[in-house]
């Protein structure tokens, strides 16, 4: 989708130059903002570009001046505590700022990753709490993370003028140095994996259908505006609030790439037991990738469980598909289910995309699903099933795999 720079902020503040104050025009568009920083000329900063980095000074707790930093310009700019704090709410996700420890305090670390770290922070201005994702950009980094790096932060900051409610929304983003810094929502219900333990890894019917209908509708989101995920997963899946389902967030865009972006940074990649049977391939992939690993997600809902793949040949997806049929027709006793799954882990030429999805009888109001309490993952008889290496319990910790060509 195209997006217009129209005109959508404009305000005023003063620098002082030579001892004169002189008065300079912010415009906010779409896609980059003007600084007017002369009578004739202007500073272009494009969104997610390094160009400029602005730094928010604060005065009993009110903002009150911004700093913008480029390689060869640096000024300090002033207005009332209104205007900086429009100015800023106005930027927020869409160009770095700096000076992350003046607004915010770490908690906790939640996980190590290979680039950084991720953090439960808090604001000490909003008074919330947030994530903070944070990469490394160390000089010795490979190239191709940085890439992934820079590329992630792009499609969040693109996602973020959108504000779809199943996407998680990029708040802020920062520069310190050598690391980028992301800030997102703090999600309090944890993963859809703590969800499926606070339900004894079996949740209601009624709860699995809003859960896949606003996956459905984020993943339908996605592909019109041209993004891939490419790792859809459990731990990719939190809630905004404890134990409630219509709050399910889409998180990690780390492996995510805009399908015209060609060649792919990555050309291959998911997580075992998500990954759709193309990728093991020379064959080429596209969007319905995200809901094969979605299909995925509504079998681990509907049984407890996650299969790990022995084989990854054509034949064997075949036959394990017709296993998970089963293995769900046991749980469930619903055919309508059955077929919705069925049509989600098709060969990519028939499966169905999004919209086919929720346009399927299982989402109809008048659709005749049994609400009464399924089959629990301890009830369903899983010991006759082949091509199964492991029937593993979903908590288990999951490991992202690269897939290149060769």
């Amino acid at each position: 989708m195209k997006i217009s720079n129209s005109d959508i902020f404009t305000c005023y503040l003063s620098f002082c130059n030579e001892g004169q104050v002189i008065q300079s025009k912010f415009s906010i568009y779409d896609t980059y903002l003007t600084i007017q920083i002369s009578d004739i000329d202007e500073l272009k900063v494009d969104y997610c570009s390094q160009d400029a980095i602005f730094e928010w000074k604060l005065e009993n707790g009110n903002y009150c001046e911004v700093i913008v930093i480029t390689e060869n310009y640096s000024q300090t700019y002033k207005g009332s505590k209104q205007i900086i704090l429009n100015l800023k709410q106005h930027l927020n996700g869409k160009v770095f700022f700096r000076n992350f420890k003046s607004h915010y305090n770490k908690i906790q670390t939640i996980k190590k990753t290979k680039q950084g770290d991720i953090s439960k922070c808090y604001n000490k201005y909003l008074n919330i709490e947030v994530i903070a994702k944070r990469f490394n950009l160390t000089q010795n980094i490979e190239r191709q993370q940085k890439k992934l790096i820079l590329n992630e932060l792009k499609i969040c900051q693109y996602l973020s003028q959108y504000a779809q409610e199943s996407i998680i929304q990029l708040r802020e983003f920062y520069q310190e140095k050598d690391k980028i810094i992301l800030i997102f929502d703090f999600c309090e219900g944890g993963t859809l994996n703590s969800y499926m333990a606070q339900n004894n890894f079996c949740p209601q019917f009624i709860h699995i259908r809003k859960i896949m209908k606003k996956l459905l509708l984020a993943i339908k989101f996605l592909h019109k505006h041209n993004i891939m995920h490419r790792d859809i997963k459990m731990d990719n899946l939190m809630l905004l609030e404890n134990n409630n389902p219509n709050s399910i967030q889409v998180i990690d865009f780390g492996f995510s790439t805009f399908i015209d972006d060609q060649p792919y940074i990555i050309e291959r990649c998911g997580t075992p037991g998500y990954i759709a049977p193309e990728l093991y391939s020379e064959n080429p992939f596209d969007e319905q990738v995200d809901i094969y690993s979605l299909a995925q997600i509504f079998f681990i809902l509907l049984t407890g469980r996650k299969f790990a793949f022995d084989s990854h040949s054509f034949k064997t997806f075949t036959l394990l598909h017709e296993k998970q049929s089963n293995i769900i027709r046991e749980a469930t006793k619903n055919e309508i289910i059955v077929d919705l799954f069925q049509k989600m882990t098709n060969s990519p030429e028939k499966r169905y995309n999004a919209s086919q999805c929720l346009n399927h009888q299982y989402f109809e109001k008048t659709s005749k699903i049994k609400q009464q309490q399924k089959i629990c993952k301890h009830q369903v008889n899983l010991s006759k099933v082949s091509f199964v290496k492991d029937s593993i319990l979903i908590s288990q910790i999951e490991r992202v795999i690269i897939i290149i060509k060769p």
